[in-house]
Parts: C-alpha cells; sequence; structure tokens
C-alpha cells in the first residue's frame, strides 16, 4: 500500500491538483459528490435492511446508518476489504439469528456487486474510455458478474445443501435465502446507490474542472471497485487513486484525472471520519 501511495503521490502534480481543487466551484462540485455518497450509503443500507427483514427483523433507520458507517470504517482500518460487514454482522447477530444475518449481508454484498457491473457495461456504449482500457474493464465487469452470479447461486442452494450434511451445518450458519421479490427489491435498491455512486465520480472530475459523463462515472466506479478486490492495500488506498487516474486520463487531461482521484478519496474520507466517530460514541456508551 505504501509503495502504491508513493507511487501516486511522486508522480502527481500537486500544484494543480491543489489549484484545480480551490477553484471557485470546486466545494460546491465537492458538498453535491458528499449528498450522492450520502444517497448512495443509504440506498447500500436499505438493501440489507429488506433482506433482513423478510425474517421478521426490522433494523431502525437510525440505527441502520450507524452500522454501515461503522461498517466503511471498519473496512478501511483493517485489512481484506470485508471487515466491515464481518463487524456489522457480529453485531446483528446479538440480537438476530446468525443465519439470518449472514445470508441476507451475504446476498446484499453479492447483489450489490452484480448490479455495479452490469450498470457499467450497460454504460459502456455511451462511456468514452475506449481502446485497450475498455477491454480490459469489458472483462474484468464480466468475470467479476459471473462470480457473484454463481455466489448468489451458492447461497441459493447452501442451506438445503447444508441440511444435508449436520455436523457442517452447525458450523456453517447459514439461514434460508431471502424470497425472490425481496431480493428484486435490493437489486432495484442497489441499483439506484451505484448510480449515486456513479454520481459522485462525475462530481469529483466536476470538481476537478473536467466533468465527465453520468456514464463514465458508472464505468470507473465499477472498475474502481474490481480493482479494489485484489488484497494488496488497506482501505483500497493507492489502488483506488492510480485506477481512478489511470481511466480518468483517457477522457480527462492527466492532471485533472488526478484531481478527481484526490477529490473523490477525500469524499470518501469524510465518510470514514463519520464512521470513526461513529465508533468512539460507542466506545464512551460502555460502561467502566
Amino acid at each position: 500500500m505504501l509503495l502504491l501511495v508513493g507511487f501516486f503521490a511522486a508522480r502527481t502534480d500537486w500544484g494543480i491538483v491543489a489549484a484545480a481543487l480551490t477553484g471557485p466551484r470546486a466545494p460546491v462540485w465537492l458538498a453535491a459528490a458528499l449528498g450522492a455518497y450520502a444517497v448512495g450509503q443509504v440506498g447500500n443500507g436499505l438493501a440489507w435492511r429488506g433482506l433482513l427483514a423478510t425474517t421478521g427483523v426490522l433494523v431502525p433507520f437510525d440505527a441502520m446508518i450507524r452500522h454501515d458507517l461503522s461498517s466503511v470504517f471498519w473496512s478501511t482500518v483493517l485489512p481484506g476489504g470485508v471487515a466491515g460487514e464481518v463487524v456489522k454482522g457480529a453485531r446483528l447477530a446479538r440480537t438476530v439469528d446468525v443465519g439470518a444475518v449472514t445470508v441476507s449481508l451475504l446476498t446484499a454484498r453479492l447483489v450489490g456487486g452484480t448490479v455495479s457491473c452490469l450498470l457499467a457495461l450497460a454504460a459502456l456504449p455511451w462511456s468514452g474510455i475506449v481502446g485497450l482500457p475498455r477491454t480490459v474493464g469489458i472483462l474484468a465487469l464480466l468475470g467479476t458478474t459471473a462470480v457473484g452470479l454463481g455466489g448468489l447461486a451458492v447461497v441459493r442452494i447452501g442451506p438445503s445443501a447444508l441440511a444435508r450434511v449436520p455436523w457442517l451445518a452447525a458450523r456453517v450458519p447459514l439461514g434460508p435465502f431471502p424470497p425472490v421479490p425481496a431480493v428484486f427489491a435490493a437489486a432495484a435498491l442497489t441499483f439506484a446507490t451505484h448510480v449515486s455512486f456513479a454520481a459522485v465520480y462525475s462530481l469529483c472530475f466536476a470538481a476537478a474542472g473536467h466533468p465527465v459523463s453520468l456514464a463514465d462515472g458508472a464505468v470507473i466506479c465499477a472498475l474502481t471497485s474490481v480493482a479494489q478486490l485484489a488484497p494488496v492495500t488497506v482501505g483500497g488506498f493507492g489502488v483506488r487513486e492510480l485506477t481512478i487516474a489511470g481511466l480518468g486520463a483517457t477522457l480527462v487531461p492527466a492532471a485533472a484525472a488526478d484531481a478527481a482521484a484526490v477529490a473523490l478519496t477525500a469524499t470518501f474520507t469524510v465518510v470514514v471520519a463519520l464512521g470513526g466517530l461513529v465508533e468512539l460514541g460507542r466506545l464512551r456508551a460502555v460502561p467502566t
């Protein structure tokens, strides 16, 4: 991670980045990006909340927000990229059946990744990303989509398969797969989530002085998420910035793409900091 972040820092003209992100309209675009990120986070939370509700458990809206902010925080500061989901699942399992929590969160994550890739594939005809980046991007998106759909199939048949092996079922707590209408509802919410996240990317490029289309934002957003699946950094730092800058440089001047990558990381860091504040509040609430 340090090598990747250092490489990005060394190749970036920070004077141009600072000039771009301190322009008169940059704060407006960055505030809009943060708002779009918040909308996406709410949609993401409503997706897993709806799936869990099919088991008869309705997580309060404010608790859902806190769980998701904490999840972003832990997924960023701990390696693996899924630490936040583990923490969220463990906390929910204190009051909810662990099998139901496991299946709901896993289904929501698989649906989210699949929908993000499908949205990007649908947006590609309207994207300005061409040449080798486009070809590699298509292959990466198709591969990740196949993994997501395969994962959903495994989660779907998992409980019934495990039931035939009692000793394994006792060690792998999987609840029943959510009803199909609930899964489609989660997919619709996730679609809205990733449209919002695509807007975040587009708005960060606008903050850098070189707007890109929503289609470009959707493609860069999905490919950045796919790139961050590689377990080489903590919180995606380094991989995220280099992917955004590399893809963005096929659409706008390289310095503007660097500035957009910095803007997006800054936006993301605000959400991580809010998650940190939530965790700090939890610590203070623990009796001593």
